[in-house]
Parts: C-alpha cells; structure tokens; sequence
C-alpha cells in the first residue's frame, strides 16, 4: 500500500504522538473484541476514534472510525473486519507532515 501523506498543523505535534499511541492500544482492543464477537467494545472504540481523528487533521480516519461504528451497532462482523484492516493499514502508512 502506498504512503498516505497527512499535512497536520504543527501546533499538534506535541499531542500527535500520544494520539497515535492510542490508536495502538485501540487495535489491540479492538482485536481482542473480535476474538470475542463484542461489538459493544468496538463500538465505543469506534465513536471516539470518529469524534476525534478529526481534530488531529486525520479525516479520513475519522471517517473510518464512523463506518466501523456503525458496522458494529448493526452487528456485522465481516464490515467492522474490513474497517479495522483498512484503520490498520491507514495508520501503517501514515506520513504526518506538521505545516
């Protein structure tokens, strides 16, 4: 998968690593909720992660985070699956430029 280039204003380059670092403990979370078909878990994940990507410039993970929300309050499985790999891979390849 290609780089995914993110210009970030550099007033939170101070904050974005703790973000990031997050986003490591959701995946973690969010794996362990998948071994146990907890869609509830997920669910709260996802809504913070939709509420705050935003405000660290990373829309599109947001975005991420509001589909994968709304795939777990429906129940489906193989979507919140799809979702938590295209989060993984997003994150995998973010290149965070602060401007």
């Amino acid at each position: 998968m290609a780089k995914i280039l993110v210009q970030v204003d550099k007033d939170l380059a101070d904050i974005m690593p703790t973000f990031l670092n997050n986003r490591t403990k959701d995946i973690e979370i969010i794996t362990q909720a998948l071994v146990k078909a907890d869609m509830k878990s997920i669910e709260v994940v996802a809504h913070k992660l939709a509420g705050n990507a935003g405000g660290y410039g990373l829309a599109e993970l947001g975005l991420i985070g509001k589909e994968m929300e709304a795939a777990s309050k429906q129940q489906n499985v193989d979507e919140v699956k799809k979702l938590f790999q295209r989060m993984k891979d997003y994150l995998e390849n973010l290149v965070i430029n602060f401007v």
